[in-house]
């Protein structure tokens, strides 16, 4: 019998994450957009950038511009994005704001925007604490797929959110199954993807990264 890890409520609708026989984790939840890690290093547009022109806005990411500076307007923001020795944002002499996800590529230093799993290209989900703390086996780095309306892609778990919400993935990854891919009004409401994780399995190209 498949076992009830837990319940998340708190976007409107029922979320309940089970993990089978198998261990696979699976749970069916909306679609938000994660631009983190994209900080141009395949080419492609930045998540937040200076102008607030990158794919997604300063303000989503906890970040605002005052005085011709970026700052952190909450403590969160501080765990999304490199920082420079005031503790606030770095800013790139091109203007991006280089930002982190969970995974880091091994052997790369932490203040290299180019150690982070590139949102705009690379398939990922996020999942919350609960996902990480209660499942059988390493979830960092593991094999992960998304499906909607009968497309499926694989992934790899890249990102961790906030523990009060569920279903999210990266641009690349909604791009590929036609989900709006906008950071800033893409994304969808209902509960409509199915999210499926193999804790303990590495996605192609990644190694599992213990929590």
């Amino acid at each position: 019998m498949d076992e009830l890890l837990g319940v998340i409520s708190a976007e409107g609708y029922v979320c309940k994450i089970w993990q089978d026989a198998s261990d696979r984790v699976y749970f069916m939840a909306d679609a938000d957009i994660d631009a983190d890690g994209a900080n141009g290093q395949h080419g492609s547009l930045a998540a937040y950038r200076e102008d607030d022109q990158g794919l997604e806005s300063l303000a989503n990411g906890g970040m605002r511009r005052i005085n011709g500076k970026v700052i952190c307007l909450h403590e969160w923001a501080r765990d999304i994005v490199i920082l420079d020795n005031d503790n606030e944002p770095r800013v790139l002499p091109d203007g991006t704001i280089p930002s982190m996800t969970w995974y880091r590529h091994p052997g790369m230093a932490a203040d290299d925007p180019a150690a982070y799993v590139d949102a705009a290209t690379e398939p990922y989900i996020v999942v919350p604490p609960l996902v990480i703390q209660r499942t059988k086996g390493v979830v960092r780095g593991c094999l992960a797929r998304v499906t909607w309306q009968g497309k499926s892609v694989d992934c790899v778990v890249a990102d961790r959110g906030p523990s009060n919400r569920v279903g999210e993935l990266s641009v690349a990854a909604a791009m590929m199954l036609g989900i709006p891919a906008s950071p800033r009004h893409g994304g969808l409401t209902k509960p409509q993807v199915l999210y499926e994780l193999w804790p303990g399995i590495p996605a192609p190209g990644y190694v599992l990264q213990p929590a």
